[in-house]
C-alpha cells in the first residue's frame, strides 16, 4: 500500500511538470519545506498531524491574482489525485474540526486534533487516526464518544482537574457510556452486512484505549482479546490492515505486562505469524509494523515456555523459531538500507527511526540470551547492546530535555530483607518474559464484540493540591521508548548503564498503553536496590515503603562496591517482580522472586508523591 501511495505521489508530480499545474496554493510550512499541502482550512493536516505549527494561508492574500489564478486558489484538493482502489468507506477527505452543537463536545473534539493527536503520533505519521478516526468521528456515533471520553481523559491528565470522579454525569464517563451504547448498534449494523469490519475494530481499539487510561486494564484485556479473536476469524487482507497493526502493538504491551487478573495466555496453537519482509522499506511506518509482529513472535517463543516447558520440542515451537531468526536477520538488512537513503532532517523520522533501532537492539538481546531462561548470568555478555539502547535513548527529544542526574555515589543504608507470602492473586507483572499466576482465570470467550460491558466509575482520587510541577503527561499508544529502557533496567546490571536507563524512566513522564514511565522507573530502581544491596532505610518490619523514595537522587545513589556486573552474583538477581498496580492512588505492591525461587514482598511503594495526581501536575 505504502509503495502504490508513492508510485500514485510520483505520477501525481509528473503530471503537475508536464502541464505546469504546479500549485502555490498550499500553506507556508508547507511551502517553504516543498512538500504537498492538504490545504486543510484553517490549519493543513499534514502539519497538525506531525506536531508541526501551520503557518496558515496569509500569503495568499498578499499575491495579486489574475482571475484564473484566484480560481484555481480555491480549487479542490483532490484535483489532480490519481485514482486508487476503493475502499469500504466513503469518507470525506479533509474533516472538519466542527463535531457537534455541543460546545463542551466541540471543545474536547478540538482538544483531541491539537494536542492527542499530535502526543499519540510523535514517531510515526497515522494515518488511522489523523484521518480516518477523525473522519469517522462525524458520522460514527459510537467512535465520535469514545474519542470525545479519551480527549477528556487526556486533558485531566495534563491539567490539575481530578482524572478520577465518582460523579456519574462525569463528562468522560458520560461519553464513555454512550459509545458503549452505540457500539451494541455498529456492531449489529455489521453483522448485516452494512457497513465493514474497520469500524468494529477501531471502536475496539478506542475502547482499549480509554480503559488503559481509566485504570480498567482487565477491561482493557478483554477489549484487546475480542479485536485479536476478530482478526483471527478473517482473511490475510484483514490481518494485514492499518487497524490490525494498531491490535498487534497494543498484544505486545500486553506480553510484556501481564495482569494476574486477566493473564496473557500463551497457546501452542496459537503461535503469532512472523511478516513476510519486503524487498525494501519506503517508510519507517512499514518497518515498524513488521518488527511489531517480530517482537509478538519472540515474546511468544519465550511465554510459551514458561506456561509449557517442553514447547521448545514442538514443531509450532521451532517453526516460529526458525522463521523469526530467518525473518528478523531479513529486517535488519532492509532497514539498515532504509536508513541509508532516508530523510535527515525530519525530526519526527529521526525519533522514530531511533526507536526502531532500540526495540531492534532488544530483540537482539533477548534472542541472544535466550531470554534468560537458564540464568540471569545469560544477560552479562550484553552490556554493550544495552549501553546502545539508552545512549540512542538520550538521543531522543521527547526524553533527553528533562534528564539531570549524577553519577556521584550516595552511601547506601541497608536494612534486612524481609520475606513474605505472595501477594493476594490481583497483582500486575512487569516482566519482559511474562508468567501465568498458579491459578489461571478462565479465558474470556464471549459471543460477540461488545457484550456484556459495564463500564464502572474508576475511584475517587483524593483531592489535594500538588505542591510541585511534574515533567507533562504524554499518553500514547503505539511503539515507544518505556520497554527497551524498563528490558534495560531489569537486565543490565552494570550500575552506571541502568542508572542512565531509570534516569530517562523518571525524567519524562509518559503513558504507553499499561506502561507508566514513571512506575516502570520505580520498579526498576527497587529491583536494582535489592540487588545491590542497597534496600530502603525506611523499610518498617510490615514491609510498607515511605520516606526519601520520591526523590530521583535517592533512587540512583550507587553502591562502592558495585562496579560491574560481576558484582551483582546470581543468587542475588532477581529473576521476575510482580506488581499490583493501585493507579488512583499512585503506588505499586511488589513482590520480587530471585533466581533462587525466593519471594520478597514490598507494600505501597509510591511513584506519585502522596497529595498529587496520578497525571503528574
Amino acid at each position: 500500500m505504502e509503495l502504490q501511495r508513492s508510485m500514485d505521489d510520483t505520477k501525481l508530480r509528473n503530471l503537475e511538470k508536464q502541464y505546469k499545474l504546479r500549485v502555490k496554493t498550499g500553506c507556508e510550512t508547507c511551502r517553504i519545506r516543498k512538500v504537498k499541502c492538504d490545504e486543510a482550512k484553517p490549519a493543513c493536516l499534514r502539519c497538525t498531524r506531525t506536531g508541526r505549527k501551520c503557518d496558515g494561508y496569509t500569503h495568499l492574500s498578499r499575491e495579486k491574482k489574475s482571475d484564473h489564478a484566484t480560481a484555481a486558489s480555491y480549487r479542490n484538493s483532490s484535483f489532480l489525485a490519481v485514482p486508487q482502489a476503493t475502499t469500504a468507506l466513503t469518507i470525506q477527505r479533509s474533516p472538519c474540526r466542527s463535531l457537534s452543537p455541543n460546545l463542551q463536545e466541540n471543545r474536547s473534539f478540538a482538544y483531541f486534533q491539537t494536542r492527542t493527536l499530535p502526543m499519540w503520533t510523535e514517531f510515526f505519521d497515522s494515518e488511522l487516526w489523523s484521518r480516518t478516526v477523525l473522519q469517522l468521528s462525524h458520522s460514527e456515533p459510537a467512535i465520535k464518544h469514545g474519542i470525545l471520553a479519551l480527549s477528556t481523559m487526556h486533558e485531566r491528565y495534563e491539567t490539575s482537574s481530578p482524572v478520577f470522579t465518582p460523579n456519574s454525569n462525569d463528562f468522560a464517563f458520560v461519553q464513555y457510556m454512550h459509545a458503549v451504547q452505540h457500539s451494541k448498534r455498529l456492531l449489529a449494523t455489521h453483522q448485516e452486512g452494512k457497513i465493514g469490519l474497520e469500524m468494529v475494530l477501531i471502536a475496539c481499539i478506542i475502547f482499549t484505549c480509554y480503559e488503559n487510561l481509566a485504570g480498567n486494564y482487565h477491561t482493557a484485556s478483554m477489549h484487546l482479546r475480542n479485536g485479536l479473536r476478530i482478526l483471527q476469524q478473517h482473511g490475510e487482507k484483514v490481518k494485514e490492515s492499518a487497524v490490525a497493526n494498531v491490535l498487534y502493538r497494543f498484544d505486545v504491551q500486553a506480553m510484556t505486562f501481564s495482569d494476574n487478573a486477566a493473564v496473557y495466555i500463551y497457546e501452542l496453537d496459537a503461535a503469532p505469524v512472523c511478516p513476510r519482509i519486503p524487498d525494501r522499506y519506503v517508510t519507517n511506518e512499514s518497518a515498524r509494523d513488521d518488527l511489531v509482529r517480530l517482537m509478538r513472535c519472540m515474546l511468544w517463543l519465550a511465554g510459551v515456555i514458561d506456561r509449557h516447558p517442553g514447547a521448545a520440542s514442538h514443531p509450532a515451537w521451532l517453526a516460529t523459531h526458525s522463521a523469526l531468526t530467518s525473518s528478523f536477520e531479513q529486517w535488519e538488512s532492509r532497514f539498515a538500507e532504509y536508513l541509508l537513503k532516508a530523510e535527515h532532517n525530519d525530526d519526527k523520522i529521526r525519533a522514530g527511526n531511533t526507536l526502531l533501532k532500540m526495540s531492534a537492539l532488544t530483540i537482539r538481546i533477548v534472542m541472544g540470551s535466550g531470554a534468560g531462561m537458564t540464568t540471569e548470568m545469560a544477560w552479562d555478555p550484553f552490556m554493550d547492546r544495552f549501553k546502545e539502547i539508552v545512549d540512542l535513548a538520550e538521543r531522543m527529544p521527547v526524553l533527553n530535555t528533562q534528564v539531570a542526574w549524577t553519577h556521584t555515589s550516595l552511601s547506601a543504608r541497608d536494612s534486612g530483607l524481609s520475606s513474605s507470602t505472595a501477594l493476594p492473586s490481583r497483582t500486575r507483572r512487569i516482566a519482559p518474559t511474562p508468567k501465568p499466576s498458579t491459578h489461571l482465570p478462565t479465558p474470556y470467550t464471549p459471543t460477540s464484540v461488545f457484550s456484556h460491558i459495564t463500564p464502572s466509575l474508576p475511584s475517587m482520587q483524593p483531592a489535594t493540591t500538588p505542591q510541585q510541577q511534574q515533567p507533562r503527561f504524554s499518553p500514547s499508544f503505539e511503539l515507544s521508548p518505556i520497554v527497551p529502557l524498563f528490558i534495560v533496567v531489569c537486565r543490565c546490571r552494570d550500575p552506571t548503564t541502568r542508572r542512565r536507563a531509570i534516569a530517562l524512566l523518571l525524567s519524562h513522564r509518559r503513558r504507553e498503553g499499561v506502561w507508566d514511565s514513571r512506575g516502570a522507573g520505580m520498579v526498576g530502581a527497587r529491583c536494582m536496590a535489592r540487588e545491590e544491596g542497597l534496600t530502603p532505610s525506611d523499610t518498617h518490619g510490615d514491609g510498607d515503603a515511605q520516606g526519601d523514595d520520591d526523590n530521583d537522587e535517592y533512587l540512583l545513589r550507587r553502591n562502592p562496591n558495585v562496579n560491574s556486573c560481576e558484582d551483582v552474583k546470581e543468587e542475588k538477581r532477581v529473576k521476575d517482580v510482580f506488581v499490583r498496580v493501585e493507579v488512583v492512588k499512585g503506588c505499586v505492591d511488589l513482590v520480587y522472586e530471585l533466581t533462587t525461587g525466593v519471594r520478597i514482598a514490598e507494600k505501597g511503594v509510591v511513584w506519585e508523591k502522596k497529595g498529587e495526581r496520578v497525571g503528574g501536575k
